[in-house]
């Protein structure tokens, strides 16, 4: 059952293409999707991970693998992007954001992990707000979620919205001192807030988001993340506009959310599979994940499907195969399940 009255919105505010150019001028020139899958420094290995539903597995480098700052979240891949140079290549894209640590303040943002199965590499972009004078900094923002979409990816920020980018923006940086050691950053173009009508008691949060194809055109899925009962955890859908690949929204710049129904506590991450709803649920550092599966209001628990401290889902339509991702330190993995286990 839908709800198309619920007085949430997405707004598309703050535009910043005069910042992006600016941006680009100051850098090294724009760079083609191309150019950074051939660049990509770091392996990935092939890997066994825990959980019934397990299919496969890749890990991260040991850096990776130890790193207490970045924790990764989201994940999308190739399939969501349907665009014809990313046809048969098995690319994914996983988003993470920063800690700050006990002995280093900084505030590092959020980032982008590119990923190509074929050639087991994969190299980390920054996530970027570029400012008025071409200079830039990190986009603070949990990224719980990914979605790329054509020309566009778009990252979940919880109580702020969602922000997306152009794929074509991304930029190979001169002085990688200011983009923090990266070789690569990408600017945020939009910012979707996150808005209520009067007297609606609870703004939406945006914890995860994914891509629903079972409309047409295709439009996005969001959910929210809650460990407590008195606390929402709704699962919503808003429109795609099929010709500029952006949110749909009104004159008034708002896309209007229908709610779905809801989901379980503790949800990492929703996606819509062959007509049913699949929703990850973390069950923390030492157990196992799980997997709901089914409609809302009528959702079947599959435990101990996924590693421990599993994130987000996406859904390679093609393959029949979900992909997900966890984020503990040495216990990180991409990795996928078969569609046809939680049937």
């Amino acid at each position: 059952m839908t709800n198309d009255g619920p007085g949430l919105y997405l707004q598309r505010v703050d535009e910043r293409t005069d910042e992006v150019e600016a941006l680009v001028a100051r850098s090294e020139g724009r760079v083609g999707l191309d150019d950074l899958l051939s660049d990509l420094p770091r392996r990935l290995r092939r890997s066994w991970a825990p959980g019934r539903a397990v299919h496969e597995a890749w890990r991260m480098d040991l850096k990776d693998q130890l790193d207490l700052r970045w924790w990764p979240q989201g994940v999308t891949t190739a399939a969501d992007a349907g665009r014809d140079d990313t046809r048969g290549r098995r690319l994914v894209i996983m988003s993470s954001y920063a800690k700050k640590l006990p002995w280093d303040p900084t505030k590092h943002g959020s980032r982008l992990t590119v990923m190509d199965l074929d050639s087991l590499s994969y190299r980390h972009v920054l996530l970027v707000r570029p400012t008025a004078d071409g200079g830039l900094e990190p986009l603070h923002v949990h990224a719980g979620g990914v979605v790329w979409h054509g020309e566009h990816l778009h990252v979940a920020a919880t109580g702020k919205g969602m922000f997306t980018f152009r794929v074509d923006d991304l930029l190979r940086v001169t002085a990688r001192d200011a983009a923090y050691g990266y070789r690569y950053v990408l600017p945020a173009r939009w910012q979707y807030r996150a808005l209520k009508d009067d007297g609606v008691a609870d703004g939406f949060r945006y914890s995860f988001v994914s891509l629903d194809r079972s409309t047409e055109p295709p439009t996005m899925m969001a959910g929210e993340y809650t460990n407590d009962p008195a606390r929402t955890r709704r699962i919503a859908r808003f429109p795609i506009d099929a010709t500029t690949g952006l949110l749909e929204t009104g004159a008034d710049d708002r896309s209007r959310l229908v709610l779905l129904g809801d989901g379980p506590r503790r949800m990492q991450g929703v996606v819509n599979a062959r007509g049913r709803l699949h929703v990850t649920v973390s069950q923390g550092r030492r157990e196992r994940g799980s997997v709901y599966a089914g409609t809302p209001g009528h959702l079947v628990h599959h435990p101990h499907a996924t590693p421990m401290g599993n994130e987000d889902v996406a859904y390679w339509p093609e393959e029949d195969l979900l992909y997900g991702v966890s984020e503990h330190p040495m216990a990180r993995w991409l990795f996928t399940m078969r569609r046809s286990s939680f049937d």
